[in-house]
């Protein structure tokens, strides 16, 4: 089976084409980031002019998802503006020239044909490497008249984390735990996704990370209970923490705090402490704490997210009270 991905009216005979847009030659509508398509099940990926239309954070998960169901040596090409030159055409151009550019920078106004990230050709290759592929080539071509491009083939390598990157991510998205929508959740999220792939099998290494997530913590345990005869006590403690709702917990410790006035980094801190004690209480398996959780509390809970989530909250309670 070959994928185009993101097909448009680019419609390829001998392969299944696949598009989110109902106005498209699609064969299937279906997100890019999220394939539902088993492991190595696929020869061949193309994706066209598609993930400036995804953004940095969806494309992450393109990326796993293109490794997890190609099979071992599959290829995988990707076009995509080239920014740099991009930018050269615009500010050398004419006002032909740059119009044409200022379009191909930010997309067209046409729903779902808006650009969210054009990505430099040095952070995309690593991304694609990043991800468990092989930069093949790397060329560069005019697309049309003032809109130079990039084209990336690349090659699926075998590895272990790569592996474990795509069926922690796959894990995500079946459980609703992948955040979209929310740029600083998103950003909390991938560090997380980062901590626990650095933790190269080190339980408490991959508990520190559920400070930040411990749903997100307990799918990367679970992966791994499925190569041990028996959950570690790390792996427990992770599921007491997601049903202690931690990040809500620790949440409302950074509220109380910044309302009695400490900046927000002093706050943060308080909030990981308690959220240390939590996990402490978490590996001595003792029963549940007392003290409530912060309604709305975010997801992923950084020093970013939580004060965003404080401002946004207290500011909904000032216009009530108005």
């Amino acid at each position: 089976m070959k994928l185009n991905i993101g097909c448009g009216y680019n419609r390829l005979e001998g392969w299944l084409n696949l598009d989110s847009s109902a106005d498209s030659a699609a064969d299937r509508l279906l997100p890019a980031h999220d394939l539902p398509f088993p492991p190595a099940s696929v020869s061949e990926i193309k994706a066209l002019q598609l993930v400036e239309h995804l953004g940095f954070f969806r494309t992450k998960f393109f990326l796993s998802e293109c490794w997890r169901v190609l099979e071992p040596g599959g290829t995988l090409t990707l076009e995509t503006p080239h920014i740099e030159k991009t930018f050269g055409v615009f500010l050398a151009g004419d006002r032909p020239a740059k119009e044409a550019a200022l379009g191909w920078i930010y997309g067209s106004e046409t729903p779902g044909m808006n650009h969210l990230y054009c990505f430099p050709g040095d952070l995309l290759a690593e991304l694609i490497s990043g991800a468990g592929f092989e930069v093949k080539n790397l060329d560069e071509f005019e697309f049309q008249p003032y809109r130079p491009a990039l084209r990336i083939e690349a090659v699926k390598k075998s590895g272990e984390k790569a592996a474990l990157n795509a069926a922690l991510r796959r894990r995500l998205l079946d459980k609703g735990l992948a955040v979209f929508g929310d740029e600083l959740e998103s950003a909390g999220l991938e560090r997380v996704i980062g901590g626990l792939l650095a933790a190269g099998g080190d339980p408490a290494r991959a508990l520190e990370q559920a400070l930040y997530s411990a749903p997100a913590a307990l799918e990367y345990f679970t992966l791994e209970e499925e190569n041990e005869e028996r959950a570690s006590r790390e792996a427990a403690a992770c599921a007491r923490l997601a049903a202690w709702n931690a990040q809500g917990r620790m949440a409302e410790v950074f509220r109380r705090a910044a309302l009695r006035g400490l900046p927000p980094a002093e706050a943060f801190a308080q909030a990981l402490a308690s959220g240390r004690e939590l996990s402490a209480l978490a590996l001595a398996a003792k029963s549940e704490p007392s003290g409530g959780a912060a309604a709305g509390a975010p997801c992923v809970l950084t020093a970013e997210t939580a004060a965003a989530w404080l401002l946004k909250k207290e500011m909904k309670e000032r216009g009530g009270a108005a």
